[in-house]
Parts: C-alpha cells; structure tokens; sequence
C-alpha cells in the first residue's frame, strides 16, 4: 500500500514541475509565483535587481537601435506559467530586451510569459505612465501558441451516424 502512495504522489510532482516553460534554474531563482502584482509595483524598490516571471497580453512592440520594447497587459499565471484572463488584470508590463524581436511574430493579444530582472515600478519611476506597470529587463520569453476554435459540421451527428433527413439516423448507423 505504501509504494502505491509514494508512486501516485512521484508522478503528481514529477507531473506539476514538468509544466513550467521557463528553465529551471530561473523559477528557483525568481520571486515566488504568488508574489501579488500590486506588492511588485508598490514595494519595486526592494524587489529591484532580483528576477521575476510574469505573464500577460501583448499590446505593443517597438524597436528601437539597439534594443526592443514590449507593452503588455498583466495578466495572472496560471497552470504551466500561462497567463489566465485579461479581466483579471492589474497592471502593465513595460519589457526591455537588448536586441531585435519581430512585431509580426509578437502580435497584438498574443500571450507571453516572460522572466527577468525587475527595474522599477510607477512608484519608483519619475516620468511615470498614467496606469500602474512595473519595468522588466527581460531574459527569457515564452510566445504562447494561438488557440484557433475547432470548427464542427452542425448537420452530422460526432458519434459516427449520418445526417438527420434519414429516417433510420435518430437511433442505428445502418437500416439492418
């Protein structure tokens, strides 16, 4: 009985610590995942330098010479580090990367989880935004694929049988 307790509760952790997208070595170096977003923003100048993993909505991105910078929309992590709802926002996220990242590939409400070294907030900031943020130098980033709907035929039945209009269709596959 006691090696089938220890196997179920080996493969639920090995399970939950195969989910994250970032290295290893950044999420143990990171804040803690239920860090709230508000405590970054007002306590930024404590946090500042140490690493952070955080994930949102992409809103805009701009190059510059020598460096890109990212708008996004804060969104709450949730299972695997992927960003959850953007209603549940509480924040922006302004991202630096020293170096080149395409605005065709890093479109519009893409969803992003990003990880870096936090720099500042709106309240440690003295040119500051008219909405709450916290500034991130970035190390890694992960682009969240696109959920695309499942497009379905509404006239054919899913468990194998054919269209309505045969009088045969509402119980069996086949007359016989």
């Amino acid at each position: 009985m006691r090696r089938y307790v220890f196997t179920t509760l080996f493969l639920c952790c090995l399970t939950v610590s195969a989910c994250a997208v970032m290295p290893d070595e950044i999420t143990h170096q990171a804040l803690p995942a239920d860090t709230p977003f508000l405590e970054l923003i007002q306590r930024a100048a404590t946090f500042a330098g140490k690493d952070v993993i955080l994930g949102g909505y992409i809103l805009e991105v701009s190059n510059q010479k020598d460096q890109t910078r990212i708008m996004a929309l804060q969104a709450p992590l949730g299972i695997g580090q992927e960003p959850k709802s953007k209603d549940l926002s509480q924040g922006r996220l302004i991202i630096f990367y020293h170096g080149f990242i395409d605005p065709e590939v890093y479109a519009k409400d893409r969803k992003i989880t990003v990880a870096g070294k936090l720099l500042g907030s709106s309240h440690t900031d003295e040119t500051k935004e008219p909405f709450p943020y916290v500034r991130i130098q970035m190390s890694h980033i992960h682009l969240w694929p696109v959920e695309k709907p499942i497009q379905r035929d509404p006239y054919w039945d899913y468990w194998g049988y054919p269209p309505y209009p045969y009088p045969w269709a509402w119980r069996y596959p086949y007359w016989w």
